[in-house]
């Protein structure tokens, strides 16, 4: 091995002292460097520390969100839970406000529903009639209380029951199937059906919604005034049939002086060919009915006075212009105000009976004047006869005339 010399010695000395401190600064700087790395580690794990826990925050609050929505459907829904949330500033916590508004008005929403529901099932009860929903296939959605009450039933009774499944209901189910397999939109129709084993007359009136797939059905019980209104029909034909058929005469006039209605016989009596021709005809009745005009306006003046004029016999005018007698029962029709809208009434011809009348005063005229005759003639009869009268008539004979008149 060659041996340094004391130069190249401490040259190598100083090149591993320069080396030396190289390393011991690159070790201060490693060490540096070490230091700032932990601290930015730390910082990062603190700041991934605090990401976790705002993230957890986060998942907690939105599965606080999630688990509203779940009470929302079990109304269990409490907005108090949700006002951590609510005040965040993020777009969640604007998601929270916005459904916790959105739940609030669909609270109110039901709540408005709900009361209207039972105010419109108070009044559908109340309603004195028949009130049912059905579907496009006739089965029952619900009926009212009337409804159920009268069949004797519950209204759970009828839901998703085919209409008609009540065999005294037939005609108002026959109803319903024509009018759901029609295209209209309403339709109404007097049924007949029992009630108690009572035959009762309902008006039915069906109305179509939602798309025609549903109809609302409503039934008013009319059995009185179907009743009357048949009553009234054989009224009707009965006054008809005595109307035309009645041998006396029946008018209706107006007070204008103009005939509403005349029946055969009436016709008949005046002269006319047919009741059509006397109403055309005759327009004024003071004047072409009545011999005395003044007649009609004593009759309207007793009218109105007495609503009625009995037993008044007329002389009249025949069409052909020949003259008769009537006898004239008459009453006034007035409307609710007390005007009169026109009389009605009956006329007989008693011209027969007028010349009879006539006749029967003649005789009795002729008889009274020779009753007359006869009683003079018997009064003169007991006068002659009288002891009176004879004696005067002695003594009278006993006069000598002749002296008499010369004294």
């Amino acid at each position: 091995m060659t041996e340094l010399s004391r130069e190249e010695l401490l040259a190598q000395i100083e090149t591993l002292s320069r080396q030396l401190a190289e390393i011991n600064e690159e070790k201060t700087d490693l060490e540096i460097m070490v230091e700032n790395v932990t601290e930015h580690a730390t910082y990062l794990e603190n700041r991934i520390s605090e990401k976790n826990e705002q993230m957890e925050s986060y998942i907690q609050q939105v599965k606080q969100l999630t688990d509203a929505a779940a009470a929302v459907e079990n109304n269990s829904f409490e907005p108090i839970k949700l006002k951590q949330v609510a005040a965040r500033n993020d777009e969640l916590g604007h998601l929270a406000r916005v459904f916790t508004q959105m739940v609030q008005t669909i609270k109110t929403r039901e709540q408005e529903l709900a009361t209207a529901k039972d105010q419109l099932e108070a009044v559908l009860n109340a309603v004195p009639g028949a009130i049912s929903w059905i579907n496009a296939d006739g089965l029952y959605l619900g009926v009212n209380r009337y409804l159920a009450e009268n069949c004797q039933l519950s209204p759970d009774d009828f839901i998703g029951k085919e209409v008609g499944f009540q065999a005294q209901n037939s005609a108002f189910a026959n109803f319903i199937r024509q009018f759901l397999a029609s295209t209209q939109e309403y339709d109404s129709q007097v049924v007949e059906t029992r009630v108690n084993d009572t035959v009762r007359y309902y008006l039915m009136a069906a109305q179509k919604y939602q798309q025609g797939s549903a109809t609302v059905s409503v039934g008013i019980d009319v059995t009185q005034r179907q009743l009357a209104e048949e009553a009234l029909q054989i009224a009707e034909e009965k006054y008809r049939s005595i109307f035309e058929n009645a041998l006396e005469g029946i008018f209706q006039s107006s007070p204008d002086g103009r005939y509403i209605s005349v029946n055969p016989a009436m016709a008949r009596i005046y002269g006319y060919e047919s009741p059509e021709q006397m109403m055309a005809e005759v327009t004024e009745i003071s004047t072409q009915i009545y011999v005395d005009p003044d007649q009609r306006e004593e009759f309207q003046n007793l009218m109105a006075e007495y609503d009625e004029v009995k037993h008044s016999v007329s002389q009249v005018y025949r069409q052909d212009g020949s003259i008769i007698w009537v006898k004239e029962n008459t009453r006034a029709v007035r409307d609710r105000y007390g005007n009169v809208i026109y009389y009605e009434g009956i006329i007989e011809d008693v011209t027969q009976r007028k010349q009879e009348e006539e006749a029967l005063k003649r005789q009795l005229q002729e008889l009274r004047i020779e009753i007359d005759q006869q009683k003079r003639a018997r009064e003169v009869a007991e006068i002659t006869q009288a002891d009176y009268f004879q004696d005067l008539q002695a003594e009278v004979a006993n006069i000598d005339l002749d002296a008499f008149w010369e004294d």
